[in-house]
């Protein structure tokens, strides 16, 4: 089944003409720089039990996608042979206001879901980047989110229940669709943020939100950024209940494209009725004049919405420069010290970061320009690694070209939890079939 056109045809057998990507339009579905022998798009789970049993009888691997925004997450594969992207599969199933909870298809865009559920005033309350494009099942399977975690948490959090195919064929339902829903074991957990190794999302429940009636973010800037760590905490700890509280270093968000070299920017989110929103900005205000924050700022309406809208899109690939996206997880306490020491190497020029200080998350973002030595980088980013290590964080690489991936494992260590997770694997998928060599120690 090495010819590309044969392999196309066989599909199409099965998800019929309009279910097969003409390869002129895969570019989406490239991953790591190698375009797949195939790219499906079915419009049922029977299809998608049939495209895995067609590809286990050919020794083909599966990559699992919606729309392809996250493909460059993870390790070089080990082949990359059909992708089957979820995006026909784009329906709300079930939508229940009076509940706040809402199933969908895997497929359905964030975009189209949130301006359903606009309708009743509701939302749900998950912000990652790419908002126009990324799908439900890609943010539930990669646990993706971004500043809103602080109030909401992650997918983790706004997932009830859903429906996934193994790699058998094997249709699984786990979980409810009611917010109470406790029996058995928590298979949901088991998916989520597993990369489509384990099997392949079709219908998530999801827990929502009320849409706030006003919004506002209050903005300063320090001159060190111990000082704007301690202030950032006091907020998150106080009984202001931000939505989010950031961080930016060389980076300004109320005017990302310029830059923001030397800059040291708080960044205060509330949501809420009006009355109650009024003092969480007025006392995040007085905290943060208290502690010696320049240039105090209460901004709403369409400023604000910017402002949200470059916070949520700050580790997207923006397209005109080619990036590595680092995340690391640390103790809320630690992160002012392991930025002073990333702000002091000589590697960092231009580097831009952003933390989530209620949530101890640090997004690094380096320009790769056409001079970058990748093996220097890929040092650099191992001793980083293991400085998180030392404080008992962990560095994992969002993205970055197939260079660099060369040199580095972008997931780094797991401990003593990898045989546990290789059983668990060879107990969903035994023959390796789905997004073979993409995941934690290229499982």
């Amino acid at each position: 089944m090495e010819n590309s056109r044969a392999l196309h045809a066989e599909l199409k057998q099965i998800v019929g003409n309009s279910g097969v990507l003409p390869e002129a339009e895969s570019a989406s579905y490239i991953i790591d720089g190698c375009p797949p022998k195939a790219v499906v798009l079915p419009t049922s789970v029977q299809e998608i039990q049939d495209i895995l049993q067609f590809a286990a009888k050919q020794d083909l691997s599966v990559i699992p996608a919606g729309a392809g925004t996250k493909l460059g997450i993870g390790n070089l594969s080990k082949k990359v042979d059909i992708v089957l992207s979820t995006i026909h599969l784009n329906s709300v199933i079930e939508y229940e206001p009076a509940d706040l909870t809402v199933t969908v298809e895997a497929g359905i865009r964030l975009a189209a879901l949130q301006k359903e559920l606009a309708k009743h005033r509701q939302f749900l309350a998950l912000n990652p980047p790419y908002a126009e494009r990324c799908t439900i099942g890609g943010i539930v399977a990669t646990n993706t989110s971004s500043a809103f975690r602080l109030r909401h948490g992650t997918a983790r959090n706004q997932v009830l229940g859903m429906r996934v195919v193994h790699a058998d064929g094997t249709v699984v339902k786990s979980g409810g669709k009611v917010v109470k829903n406790v029996a058995g074991y928590d298979l949901n957990k088991l998916y989520i943020g597993a990369f489509g190794t384990l099997g392949i999302i079709t219908e998530v429940a999801l827990k929502l939100s009320p849409i706030p009636t006003r919004q506002a973010i209050v903005t300063t800037e320090f001159q060190d950024i111990q000082n704007a760590v301690n202030t950032g905490l006091n907020i998150v700890s106080s009984q202001t209940l931000p939505m989010f509280v950031n961080l930016f270093i060389n980076f300004d968000p109320r005017h990302p494209e310029t830059p923001g070299q030397g800059k040291f920017m708080l960044v205060a989110g509330f949501g809420g009725d009006p009355e109650t929103v009024a003092w969480q900005s007025a006392q995040s205000r007085g905290i943060m004049e208290q502690n010696g924050g320049k240039g105090v700022t209460t901004i709403e309406d369409e400023p604000q919405q910017h402002i949200q809208e470059t916070i949520q899109e700050f580790s997207a690939n923006n397209g005109n420069t080619e990036r590595v996206v680092v995340k690391v997880n640390l103790k809320r306490t630690d992160i002012a010290e392991f930025s002073e020491h990333i702000i002091g190497a000589s590697w960092t020029h231009n580097v831009q970061m952003m933390a989530l200080l209620g949530n101890g998350v640090l997004y690094l973002t380096i320009p790769v320009v056409s001079e970058t030595d990748f093996q220097a980088l890929s040092e650099v980013l191992t001793a980083l690694r293991q400085s998180a290590l030392e404080v008992q964080g962990n560095l994992i690489i969002e993205r970055a070209p197939p260079e660099l991936k060369r040199y580095i494992d972008v997931w780094g260590p797991v401990g003593k939890t990898l045989h546990l997770m290789k059983q668990v694997k060879t107990k969903f998928d035994a023959d390796g079939l789905l997004n073979p060599g993409r995941f934690i120690a290229s499982i």
